[in-house]
This record gives C-alpha cells, structure tokens and sequence, in this order.
C-alpha cells in the first residue's frame, strides 16, 4: 500500500454512521497496533461533535482522557451530548464507547469567527525541511543495524500518512539523554480535502505521534527500550486559525517535566510561514518496569 493510499484510509475513518440522534458509529477498520490509536478516536469524536453543530462555529478547544484502551476488532459508537448552544460559542461532550464501556470521552468548544486583538509566539529558527533527512530513512536505518526485517517490527516500519523530517536527529539504537525538545517538519502524503471539519480532524489525529517522544528523550528511552510502558493518558488541542495543511508544517515539542511515572509534553504548531496555527498538551505513562 502507498502512502496516497494509506491516507485515504485515514480519510475515511472520519465517515461516521449516524445511528440515532446525536450517536454515531463507526464499524470500519480500526487503526493502531494492538489498541486503537489515541489520533483516531480523538478525530472521530470531533467529527461526532461537528454533525450537530448547525451554525458556523468551529472548534477552538478540545479536552480529552484516554480511559480504556480500544479494541482494534469492534466498532465505536459515540454519544455526544449538546451542552450548550449559544451565539458565540457551543459546547459538546463526546463519549466514546466499546461492549457498553467508555473508552474515550472529551468536550469540545466551538466559536464563530471573530476579529479580536492579536499576538503571538516566534517560530523556532530550525533548518528548512528540503535539508533534513526522512523519518523513514532513520528507522529503515535503524533496522538494519539491528538487522531486522521490517516484519519484525509492523509500526516503527510501517509507511505512513504523513512524511516527517525531524530536526534533532533521534537515536533508536542507544537512546541517551536529550534536551527536553523535539522540532519535526510534517506533510501530508497527499491532498487534503479543503473543510475545516477534515482538516481539524487529520491535525488532531497526528497530533497523537510522537508528542510523548519529547519526554521519552529527556530521560533517554524510547519505545525500543527494554520494559518501557508508554501510554497516552490525555490530550488537549487549541485551534487558532484556519489551517491548511497541504504543505509544510513544523511540529514543535517541548517537555517541561516527567515524574511520578508520567511525562508532560506541550507542542506548538506552525504553518511554513510562521504562523501558530495550534497548540496541545498531552500527559502519559513513562513506566520503566523491572525484569
């Protein structure tokens, strides 16, 4: 499969079944390794969320917990609850459920376009995405130094929806150490559809990969380390401006603290130009379990 193809698949996850009034399903082919991937169950409740909107407000915040993980073999339905609809501003919760049990829930605000007052942080002077090499080169790399096949290892070799090159270069093999920050230029390996429900929803769901990785590094594991539990443990996003993410972006990712078994990490996203076009958070497990 291309990587056109593979996001098409992604696309359409976010082609959800209405099944009642306010509840929506999707019995389609999960993605992730084992569990559901945290990206899709967060894009898929904001489209949720969306089919009820009925004025133009788009979301600006979205909150969510990680409470279960999905079963990659069963449909999800999502409830979602209307809250709140005001001139302004809406508010929806969305509760993600599998055999009759929340695996995921989140609210969500959505506003009407408003002019307001501005300001903004700077974009991270970092190298220009032409002069990087490719997140795939470094992990074919890395198998091939511990001479394995990529059938050893389906999700660190697997193509992906996106094509990432990193700035710091990561080191799989002998993980040290590292400052507590992550910068990655991201393009689509494909077009997106020009709707904002779209874009938001392929923002939030690779939003989820490789946040917790800049907490990883700052203590010196990463998911090829020995007795390493990751896991997501919640998730926030702030949309600040229409996006359009045919091109490339810069993924910025910093980690204030990990401690007490969980790692903290906040990301700030820019279009090429250097625009902040979002900001999220996210919180997970970084459990180093004895042998």
């Amino acid at each position: 499969m291309n990587q056109i193809s593979i996001l098409k698949k992604v696309l359409n996850l976010f082609n959800l079944n209405s099944t009642d009034k306010d509840m929506f399903s999707w019995t389609g082919e999960n993605v992730g390794f084992r569990r559901i991937f945290g990206g899709q169950v967060m894009a898929q409740s904001l489209i949720a969320a969306y089919k009820t909107i009925d004025v133009e407000h788009y979301a600006h915040s979205f909150h969510s917990y990680f409470l279960r993980p999905g079963d990659m073999k069963k449909p999800i339905t999502f409830y979602v609850d209307r809250i709140r609809d005001g001139k302004s501003f809406s508010t929806r919760t969305v509760k993600a459920m599998q055999d009759d049990e929340a695996i995921f829930n989140c609210s969500i605000s959505f506003q009407k376009k408003e002019k307001g007052l501005e300001h903004q942080i700077s974009m991270p002077k970092v190298p220009e995405p032409e002069s990087l090499q490719n997140e795939q080169e470094h992990r074919e790399a890395a198998l091939a130094e511990l001479n394995m096949k990529k059938e050893d290892m389906p999700m660190f070799a697997r193509q992906q929806e996106i094509e990432m090159r990193p700035v710091e270069k990561p080191n799989y093999i002998n993980p040290k150490r590292m400052p507590p920050y992550k910068n990655t230029w991201i393009k689509s390996e494909g077009q997106i559809p020009n709707d904002q429900f779209i874009q938001q929803a392929f923002l939030l769901y690779i939003s989820d990969m490789g946040l917790l990785a800049a907490a990883n590094n700052s203590v010196g594991v990463n998911f090829l380390t020995k007795n390493l539990q990751n896991a997501s443990l919640d998730h926030a996003m702030w949309f600040h401006r229409e996006l359009d993410l045919n091109g490339w972006f810069l993924y910025s990712i910093e980690s204030p603290i990990t401690r007490n078994a969980r790692g903290f990490a906040s990301g700030s996203i820019f279009s090429r130009d250097g625009k902040l076009i979002a900001s999220c958070t996210q919180e997970g497990l970084i459990r180093l379990w004895d042998d």
